[in-house]
């Protein structure tokens, strides 16, 4: 028994600190993406960086210091309404990418690099080009804070709290306060191009959050009914495609005929095998095959447990369902 919460103990261990090395890596990624190429092209994309460089544009405020500063304030701002339960995934982030932007943006031989590449001299292409790597990076750092069962604060707070409290939409609020930003950065600025730029380059973030987070399992799902060759399929199924199956008992809704429906995870490097395998066993078989995003255990990514993170799954709302 004690060797076994021991074992329970290690395990454990190593999952923390596998999770707040992804948390720290991903902030640093962050304030990469930040520092070395949206704020040295002054690209507005929203959230705190678009803050910074409004305060920058309308006060002549140093940009990181603007995020350093609303960082805490939003930080503050989470604890007081959302509680520490929630505001507690973003204290890592909190400390780490701020202060990782100001030595980024301050250390000499990098901010007189980074200004010259992308500072107010550069042509719109070399702007376009900080514009997609600073979406990656701040993509795939996003994505790793939320593997590593954080959360990157900022904005997002206030989304959050309009969801709970007043019940309005995630993914509207957040496209809402984000675009709102932009538009006041547009103002302040007074430069279209820059604002376009920037828009593009929260699209690439968005694309490279959704492949990283969301879509990283190149897993597929399948249901597949025959009338008669279900155990045929089975057998192909496990011992062709190398994968187990779930049989399932089903039943027709216009005749009431019982069915076996065959259930399986595959990847879909599989997918021709698959289709071409069933449509030899039986050509009037019924194949419904869906994107999974994420399948764990067996021959798919190992189960282990993770800290609850801030998983934004986007929701109609409750209007859109009437």
């Amino acid at each position: 028994m004690k060797k076994s919460k021991i074992q329970l103990f290690k395990e454990d261990w190593r999952v923390i600190v596998k999770n707040y090395t992804l948390i720290v890596a991903g902030s640093i990624l962050l304030a990469v993406g930040t520092g070395v190429f949206l704020l040295p092209a002054v690209l507005n994309t929203g959230g705190l960086s678009g803050i910074g460089i409004i305060g920058e544009g309308l006060f002549s405020f140093d940009p990181d210091l603007v995020v350093l500063v609303m960082t805490w304030v939003f930080f503050l701002i989470s604890l007081l309404f959302l509680g520490w339960r929630f505001t507690i995934k973003s204290l890592v982030s909190s400390f780490v990418y701020p202060l990782a932007l100001i030595l980024l943006m301050r250390l000499p031989a990098i901010a007189t690099e980074t200004t010259k590449l992308f500072g107010e001299g550069a042509d719109m292409a070399t702007k376009l080009i900080a514009g997609v790597f600073g979406g990656v990076f701040n993509g795939v750092g996003v994505a790793l804070t939320f593997r590593g069962g954080g959360s990157t604060g900022g904005v997002d707070i206030l989304v959050v709290i309009l969801n709970k409290y007043l019940r309005l939409s995630y993914s509207i609020m957040s496209f809402v306060i984000d675009g709102l930003i932009i538009v006041i950065g547009l103002v302040v600025l007074k430069n279209v191009l820059l604002s376009l730029v920037g828009i593009m380059s929260a699209f690439v973030f968005a694309i490279t959050l959704e492949f990283v987070f969301v879509g990283k399992s190149h897993a597929m799902t399948a249901s597949i009914i025959s009338r008669t060759h279900s155990e045929d399929i089975n057998t192909f199924i496990q011992n062709e495609i190398g994968q187990g199956t779930t049989l399932v008992s089903v039943m027709g809704g216009y005749q009431k005929d019982e069915y076996t429906m065959v259930v399986v995870h595959f990847d879909r490097s599989n997918y021709a095998r698959l289709i071409n395998g069933v449509a030899k066993i039986d050509k009037n078989a019924f194949v419904s095959i869906e994107q999974s995003t994420v399948v764990l255990g067996g021959k798919f990514e190992s189960l282990k447990p993770v800290k609850e993170g801030l998983v934004n799954i986007k929701k109609k709302d409750e209007k859109d369902k009437t």
